[in-house]
């Protein structure tokens, strides 16, 4: 799942900001992964909407044991997961990284709500990763608009612009019942329905009649990133980057990774959104 792109930046992350503002007095630096799972992917297990997608060896290295053995560790680390199973693996997995065990916090809440608690902790003097991948479509917009206005946080974001959007539209430009709900809550204000369903006229009407309206599936991967992107550049400061990394096989990109910074600071978000540009760019 190219995990690799969001460690290396925070390998950049922890580094960049070990000193800053000053070596006396430096920045206590935060991560927040509020969908750690068990911390390991095995293959072979079907998820709900990674099945299919996973392209490793036995076993893939999870966000937690990669977060946890960066160069220079974060001063805390929160992994949530609402499932108790999950929690439980998770601290045994943390109990590998005895030198952080004063450092490691494990939640078993929902993940829009230990964000909002996470960032309502952050101090003057605190600067924070977040890295949200979910599943599905349980980001709520909500929880994108508490994250902007820390201004102390950088976040990559795993969308699922075709596996929870794309996907959920048919070719009628019906949506699945099930699924509208959740998107609705993603986008909040935003009117995501103008970017995946269109109306054309169809040439069936009575000559002397007005034509029937159709509705026509015109969502896709790309499109529905492209206007997430759009709606976080409203809320995030310090800019959301233009580029993103499609993730997927076999030529579908199922997610969009995304990357977001909330400090508005002309030198902190020019740096952020280049080091982000570069990484994801990087064979």
């Amino acid at each position: 799942m190219k995990l690799d792109t969001v460690f290396n930046y925070a390998n950049f992350y922890t580094k960049v900001l070990r000193n800053k503002p000053s070596p006396e007095r430096p920045f206590r630096l935060h991560y927040l992964d509020a969908f750690a799972g068990t911390g390991e992917i095995p293959l072979g297990v079907s998820l709900p909407t990674l099945e299919g997608i996973i392209d490793a060896e036995e076993v893939i290295v999870g966000s937690v044991r990669r977060a946890l053995s960066v160069d220079m560790p974060f001063s805390r680390y929160v992994f949530s997961d609402l499932r108790r199973k999950n929690t439980k693996e998770l601290q045994t997995l943390a109990a590998d990284y005895s030198h952080l065990k004063d450092h490691i916090e494990i939640v078993g809440r929902d993940a829009n709500d230990v964000v909002r608690d996470f960032c309502s902790s952050l101090g003057k003097g605190d600067r924070a990763l977040i890295f949200l991948d979910p599943f599905g479509n349980q980001v709520r917009w909500e929880t994108l608009e508490i994250i902007a206005a820390t201004e102390k946080v950088d976040l990559w974001y795993l969308f699922p612009a075709w596996l929870g959007i794309a996907r959920q539209v048919k070719n009628n430009g019906q949506v699945v019942k099930e699924a509208e709900r959740s998107i609705d809550s993603m986008f909040g204000p935003f009117d995501w329905r103008s970017h995946a369903i269109a109306k054309t006229t169809s040439s069936q009407g009575d000559f002397f009649a007005d034509a029937p309206v159709e509705l026509e599936k015109i969502a896709s991967a790309d499109g529905m990133t492209r206007f997430m992107i759009e709606c976080m550049a409203s809320i995030f400061g310090g800019g959301v980057a233009k580029s993103w990394l499609p993730l997927g096989r076999g030529g579908q990109p199922h997610y969009s990774l995304l990357f977001a910074c909330s400090n508005p600071g002309k030198r902190a978000k020019e740096l952020a959104q280049k080091v982000a540009r570069e990484i994801m760019t990087r064979k």
